[in-house]
C-alpha cells in the first residue's frame, strides 16, 4: 500500500465507529478490518468501511422488528441499563452506545426522568453476542 494514502489509528478509528479500541485492534487481528501493522502499531486505511462484516449486518436484521420504546414500558434495574452499565458490560465505549441507540441498531429509549437506557434484551441477539465482555 502506498505510505501516502489516508489512515487512521485505532483510536481514532474506534472513535469513529462507536466502538472500543481493543475490540478494533481485535477485528483487525481476525482480519475483519483493512489494517497493518506500521512501526509496531496498527494503522487502518480510511476508506474501511465503519464496522466488521458482522455489524454491517445489524442494521438490516433490526429493521423488521424496530426497537421498542422503553418509556412505553417503564424500566426496571432487570430489563434496561444506563448507558454507563451496558458500556461496563461490553465492548462499547458510553459515546458507541449512544451512537448505536441514536442509530437503531440497539433497542432502548429513555425512562421517566429521561436518562437514556438500553434494553438488557440487546446482550442475548446473536449479533451483539460478541461484544459482551
Amino acid at each position: 500500500m502506498p505510505d501516502n494514502e489516508k489512515t487512521l489509528t485505532t483510536a481514532e478509528y474506534a472513535k469513529k465507529a462507536g466502538l472500543a479500541t481493543s475490540t478494533v485492534a481485535r477485528m483487525l487481528r481476525d482480519g475483519k478490518l483493512r489494517g497493518e501493522k506500521r512501526g509496531g502499531k496498527w494503522v487502518i486505511y480510511a476508506d474501511a468501511p465503519e464496522s466488521g462484516s458482522s455489524e454491517k449486518k445489524q442494521p438490516a436484521a433490526k429493521t423488521p422488528s424496530g426497537p421498542a420504546p422503553i418509556s412505553n414500558n417503564p424500566p426496571s434495574s432487570t430489563t434496561s441499563y444506563d448507558i454507563e452499565a451496558f458500556s461496563r458490560l461490553t465492548f462499547l465505549t458510553e459515546n458507541g452506545v449512544r451512537q448505536w441507540l441514536k442509530d437503531g441498531r440497539l433497542s432502548g429509549g429513555t425512562d421517566s426522568s429521561g436518562n437514556l437506557k438500553v434494553d438488557a434484551s440487546n446482550l442475548e441477539r446473536a449479533e451483539f453476542k460478541h461484544l459482551v465482555r
